[in-house]
């Protein structure tokens, strides 16, 4: 990997600059304003109530830039959370690092002998290649109270850095495009919020890559953190993760509409998903550890769907009204057999996977639903869970041609629906008429409608019915 940078771990001696810790005092007020503007900053409501740093490591040095991986953490009533926030420091009368990113900049600070630029290090392009070599290059680094170690693949992402960007729209992490000379050109997904454990993102979809399946872009490598102070010192998790950039590819989401708004037949696409789907679920369950649900372990389950119906009925009238035959649903999965939990997706729709020309589908963001903790996304889930997310993203599609276009659309997505179905019981083997996963699927599917009912009423209302009509046809 060809850089241009050079892995330091003394930053006074190797660029002359102040040591972070001597820039701590004057650079927290500047990091508590520009945090909560960024769009991977958690707690989009809640000002911080307290800003400190608890770990840093210099990652590179390349001319008079100096990088750095920080990690913050920033006190939001009733809880703390820890960022990673990585860093470009330069002389401020040296080029800024981000060559004409305005939004780079964090602050420049004044220090005796000059001033010193802060600049997000994801928005220059000495910041991303530093970031890139970690992992591609092995690199392990050490600081204060943070170490960071690259885990590559052997023999992939290997070339001279032709040009770099950040991807907009990003919303928990940070994910940088990086064209290769000589290779395929990658994206790395930096993880903004820490969290001890393991990623799902990247466990499973390294097993993925390990089982040679076509459902997964190849992975590159990935960084671990480990970070704190005193007790917390032990804190490990992912920094990083990096995979192969497929390019000419289009989100699902996108083809669906296309193709409901035209009125095209969406069948043939919607089966090849469903397989790929089972597929996927049959190489992760081969790959990674499963367990036959416990008693306890369905009534926990089935609680907390119980929970969320009681929660959507209370605020939305038309969920208050189908509350009890919707609760028999889910309860009725109390009388059958489960099939084993094993790791799924977790956060299934349209938009989570891409059609890439002489491939196929191609799945993305194994991260499962960001809000909830990394300890419940990295257990052994239900795979059902993941069909109802499919089937409910088909029917959203739909109800989003008639909200947009005015056109009905639903006989284009129940042949959808029954396309996915057909797809994805023909590889998992479950026949047609299999009252175990009808049962199941009723259940998951009402769980996830309600879920979308109560999010629709409080942030999107005039897209409540199309929720609102799942839930009716579920309850009848």
């Amino acid at each position: 990997m060809d850089d241009s940078t050079t892995p330091v771990t003394d930053s006074a001696t190797a660029s002359g600059l102040p040591a972070l810790t001597d820039l701590v005092p004057l650079l927290l007020p500047h990091l508590v304003a520009w945090m909560p503007a960024q769009r991977w900053y958690a707690a989009k409501s809640a000002a911080p109530s307290d800003v400190c740093l608890v770990a840093s490591a210099v990652v590179a040095q390349t001319g008079r830039d100096q990088v750095l991986d920080v990690v913050v953490r920033v006190g939001t009533a009733p809880r703390t959370t820890d960022y990673q926030v990585p860093l470009v420091l330069s002389p401020a009368d040296a080029a800024p690092a981000a060559h004409g990113d305005p939004a780079a900049e964090i602050a420049v600070l004044a220090v005796p002998g000059g001033s010193v630029r802060v600049q997000d290090a994801t928005r220059t392009a000495v910041g991303r290649a530093a970031l890139l070599g970690v992992v591609v290059d092995g690199r392990e680094i050490a600081g204060d109270g943070l170490r960071l170690r690259g885990e590559p693949v052997a023999g992939r992402g290997r070339g001279r850095i032709v040009s770099s960007r950040l991807l907009s729209g990003e919303q928990s992490n940070s994910s940088m495009i990086v064209e290769l000379d000589g290779a395929a050109p990658v994206i790395a997904k930096l993880f903004r919020v820490l969290q001890s454990g393991d990623n799902p993102d990247v466990v499973l979809q390294g097993a993925l890559d390990a089982a040679g399946s076509e459902q997964v872009a190849p992975l590159i490598g990935a960084a671990r953190v480990t970070w704190g102070e005193g007790a917390d010192a032990d804190e490990s998790g992912h920094a990083l993760f990096i995979q192969e950039f497929l390019t000419g590819v289009e989100d699902a989401w996108r083809v669906a509409l296309r193709d409901a708004v035209a009125g095209v037949d969406f069948s043939a696409g919607a089966r090849s998903l469903g397989e790929a789907t089972a597929r996927v679920h049959r190489d992760l369950a081969d790959r990674l550890p499963t367990l036959d649900p416990s008693p306890a372990e369905r009534e926990r389950l089935v609680s907390s769907m119980l929970a969320r119906l009681e929660e959507a009925r209370a605020e939305v009238p038309a969920v208050d009204a189908a509350a009890e035959p919707l609760a028999a649903v889910i309860r009725r999965t109390l009388d059958v057999a489960w099939p084993p939990f094993q790791r799924i997706h977790g956060d299934y729709h349209l938009g989570q996977v891409l059609a890439v020309p002489d491939r196929g589908w191609v799945l993305l963001d194994f991260e499962g639903e960001p809000m909830r903790p990394l300890a419940e996304r990295s257990l052994p889930d239900c795979p059902v869970r993941d069909v109802a997310g499919m089937l409910r993203s088909l029917d959203y599609a739909a109800g989003a041609v008639l909200l947009e276009h005015a056109t009905d659309v639903s006989a284009w997505a129940a042949r959808a629906r029954d396309a996915f179905l057909a797809g994805y019981r023909e590889i998992a083997q479950i026949p047609d008429d299999d009252a175990v996963f009808a049962v199941l699927l009723a259940a998951f599917e009402a769980d996830k409608a309600v879920y979308e009912a109560l999010y629709e009423a409080r942030n999107r209302p005039a897209w409540a019915p199309i929720p609102l009509a799942a839930l009716e046809r579920i309850a009848g």
